[in-house]
């Protein structure tokens, strides 16, 4: 029932990690383009080492979901006013992440009395006390073209609040500025309110900026984020609302674009997480690029206790930063990521 389960279908094939519900590698055909890897996978888990990381870390692959999505505790190096009406943790759930991130799902797929299945179902039953009673992902290849869908539900144990994130990983390139980043209707953002790895950290932290285009930097100047990776090595993190529903990641130099549609209005905010070899720590050893966007209700990846404080920057702005849940209750929600050529 833990295998990897791989679906299969005209246009390519996806695999499915029961570790951390995670859905990677993927390998899709593009018409006129060829053979794609849209997804970040790296191989960890069998390093030296590799069995002390935290478990989502040590099974990173992919595309997965976070909830409650961040860090368990709110960091005491915030600024104060991050961390006003911060004191709502989940004690219950303890994961960077969320335990569904870090944990094994059972994965049951159909293969439609034929050797290859298109869709399968992969489900988390986190134990009592845990606020959710099951996190359920249902994902199918899509018929006419490159791609794959994801119906995803959570139903609740008992009443919370929590932060939320769809958080797939994207290929980055190696030239700079051969990706190009559109995210329709963007609004204003915010960069991260601490330097993320301070050594490679370009974005001047907690800051406020109108566009993509004029991103604030550490040592004055703006750079342009919608053309990446950046040239120099770098751990970059923003947030901004995205109410379009939409991202569309243009890869010039293949000859290709990532489509990647979801629920604004359960997640009204896309991150973008942009590591070009930033990370010097193991496994990352300086080596490690991925483009992170993620589709949340959150504040960044602070965690519950400032995400669901009504008084946090970015809620105070009138933008969603956590989903309520009742006893019982079942939220559901479906996304979709599409390979084109240009």
């Amino acid at each position: 029932m833990n295998d990897v389960h791989q679906l299969r279908g005209a246009f390519g094939q996806v695999d499915l990690q029961p570790e951390g519900g995670m859905i990677g590698p993927a390998v899709f055909d593009v018409p006129g383009v060829g053979r794609i890897e849209p997804l970040t996978c790296p191989d960890w888990r069998n390093r030296d080492g590799a069995e002390e990381l935290l478990p989502l870390i040590r099974n990173l692959c992919g595309d997965f979901v976070c909830a409650p999505y961040g860090a368990p505790e709110a960091s005491g190096d915030l600024p104060s006013d991050w961390l006003k009406g911060a004191d709502a943790n989940i004690e219950e759930d303890r994961w960077f992440h969320g335990y569904p991130a870090n944990s094994l799902w059972e994965i049951n797929g159909d293969n439609e009395g034929g050797d290859a299945a298109t869709h399968a179902t992969m489900s988390c039953r986190p134990a009592a006390p845990h606020p959710f009673d099951e996190i359920c992902r249902t994902i199918s290849l899509l018929p006419d073209g490159p791609g794959y869908a994801v119906e995803l539900s959570i139903k609740a144990r008992h009443d919370v609040n929590f932060p939320f994130s769809l958080h797939p990983c994207f290929s980055l390139p190696e030239k700079p500025g051969s990706l190009r980043l559109e995210i329709p209707r963007a609004g204003e953002g915010w960069t991260y309110p601490l330097p993320v790895v301070p050594e490679h950290a370009p974005i001047a932290p907690n800051r406020r900026f109108d566009s993509l285009r004029a991103v604030p930097r550490v040592e004055g100047g703006f750079c342009d984020l919608t053309r990446l990776p950046p040239s120099e090595r770098s751990e970059i993190l923003l947030q901004v609302p995205a109410p379009g529903g939409l991202v569309r990641l243009i890869y010039e130099q293949a000859g290709y674009a990532v489509r990647f549609t979801y629920d604004a209005q359960l997640a009204p905010c896309i991150v973008i997480w942009v590591s070009n070899r930033g990370r010097d720590e193991f496994p990352f050893d300086g080596q490690f690029r991925t483009l992170g966007i993620e589709a949340v209700a959150g504040a960044f990846d602070l965690g519950p206790a400032v995400s669901a404080s009504a008084m946090n920057p970015i809620a105070r702005e009138g933008v969603a930063t956590c989903i309520s849940l009742t006893a019982g209750q079942q939220l559901t929600t479906r996304s979709k990521i599409a390979l084109e050529a240009l």
